[in-house]
């Protein structure tokens, strides 16, 4: 993907998320700071909720949908704002998804 590999970075990882409240953050100081929201309603400005479901999926059974903002610092630069956030759980052996 790209012809710059750049050294690894071993830095300490602050995260906290809540799926079914679709909140989350994570930051690497002076690397990236990202926090997911709820949608919010458009008629009434409170959360909405809107899941995928895909009881044998290949990466995931359920996502809930949110709303994400990430800014990164250090040698690859990305500032998103609001856009699409995705929160679930990944549960993998060597085989695969785990399902159930």
């Amino acid at each position: 993907m790209s012809d710059k590999v750049h050294p690894p970075l071993f830095k300490p990882i602050e995260f906290e998320v809540d799926v079914e409240a679709r909140t989350a953050r994570v930051v690497i100081p002076g690397v990236l700071e990202s926090v997911g929201t709820p949608i919010k309603s458009p008629s009434t400005g409170q959360p909405y909720r809107v899941r995928i479901n895909i009881p044998s999926g290949i990466e995931f059974e359920v996502a809930e949908i949110g709303s994400a903002s990430t800014k990164t610092t250090a040698a690859i630069r990305i500032d998103l704002k609001e856009t699409y956030g995705q929160f679930n759980r990944l549960r993998h052996s060597g085989t695969g998804v785990v399902h159930g």
